[in-house]
């Protein structure tokens, strides 16, 4: 009889035949084209020439750098679109997300059928070629934190003093932005504060010199010495940058890169005494006092130091070393019973200076 009619199979059978396989006619994503960093999640769909139903958990090799990431199966079962969730870990990287090879994707134990059961045939388009993800979207991934390359310093070599200001500069591996006002603390007892360089590779801290601060070789405090202080500091991708430096005085650091001294310790004076002998003087006679400081000081002009007598001595001799000598003549109407300067405030400059090498 003729198919269909009367008396033939058709007409007394319903039986459907389905050896049409199913097959993979592209990979793309959901997420819009763009560049994505640690953390965030993008979702990748793989659709199949028919409806299929899925067992278990297939996954998809996806290639990300030096570590490919093995991405699962997230939903889509019993629809035409199956879809898979991957979320950017730290160390991917990729011009062009794309899945790793043809064989990229894989049942995993579990199936992906279709209605009739046959397997899917799970095989791939060439990375890059059409119908591929990399063809078919234009996803970055930067997963590389931005990490510090070096410490240096712009001011010259050299011994700084209070009030001096240094210009630290701290390289990255790539550019980075930042907000608020990070901070570096270094070894010397101060701290440097961030100034300027966001957008580029160079962030500059200035540290401006205190009194008691103190280092033979400035550096800073340790490799944790860096500090976001509220603020952040991030490559374009919206990582944060690993704040991690090399060891205080190792390559790379800023007491190897530079020789800096801070001496903010101001030379005090230790004693006053008078290497003239005991005893009783009278006008004209010459007194000879001596003033130790805690450290060499250099003088000039003509200091003076005012005595409970009514008199004065003037500095003599001593620059460049812990000793100062000023010298007294008494004078007409002179008189102390123990002779002392007249007051903690009595040395004066008088138009002189007293400083150390710093």
């Amino acid at each position: 009889a003729a198919p269909g009619a009367a008396g033939s199979l058709g007409a007394n059978k319903n039986i459907v035949v389905d050896g049409v396989v199913p097959t993979v006619s592209g990979v793309t994503s959901s997420n819009a084209n763009g560049t994505y960093k640690v953390g965030d999640a993008i979702s990748i769909q793989i659709g199949f020439s028919e409806a299929v139903t899925v067992t278990g958990t297939p996954q998809l090799t996806l290639e990300t750098g030096v570590t490919d990431r093995v991405i699962n199966y997230s939903s889509g079962s019993s629809t035409s679109a199956l879809t898979f969730a991957y979320v950017v870990q730290a160390g991917d990287d990729s011009a062009d997300l794309d899945y790793l090879s043809v064989a990229a994707l894989s049942a995993n134990g579990g199936s992906v059928r279709d209605a009739a059961g046959n397997n899917a045939t799970l095989t791939l388009a060439s990375p890059g070629s059409a119908g591929s993800l990399g063809a078919n979207k234009d996803i970055v991934i930067d997963g590389m934190a931005p990490t510090v390359t070096g410490v240096t310093s712009s001011n010259a070599n050299g011994t700084y003093k209070i009030g001096d200001v240094v210009s630290i500069q701290i390289d990255f591996a790539e550019a980075v932005t930042v907000t608020g006002t990070p901070t570096l603390t270094l070894n010397s007892g101060g701290t440097a504060s961030y100034a300027s360089g966001s957008g580029g590779n160079t962030l500059t801290f200035n540290y401006t010199v205190q009194a008691g601060h103190s280092a033979s070789d400035l550096d800073y405090a340790s490799t944790s010495a860096l500090a976001l202080s509220g603020g952040t500091i991030q490559d374009s991708a919206g990582n944060n940058a690993t704040l991690t430096l090399a060891a205080p005085g190792a390559a790379g650091s800023l007491g190897a890169n530079k020789n800096i001294v801070i001496d903010a310790v101001v030379p005090a004076v230790t004693s006053v005494t008078s290497s003239t002998a005991n005893d009783t003087y009278k006008i004209g006679d010459v007194i000879s006092i001596q003033i130790s400081f805690a450290e060499p000081v250099t003088v000039t002009v003509t200091p003076t130091l005012a005595l409970n007598s009514g008199g004065t001595a003037s500095y003599t001799s001593g620059t460049g070393s812990n000793t100062l000598t000023f010298t007294y003549t008494a004078q007409a109407g002179h008189s102390a019973a123990a002779l002392d300067y007249a007051s903690t405030s009595a040395m004066a400059l008088s138009g002189g200076t007293i400083q150390d090498s710093a």
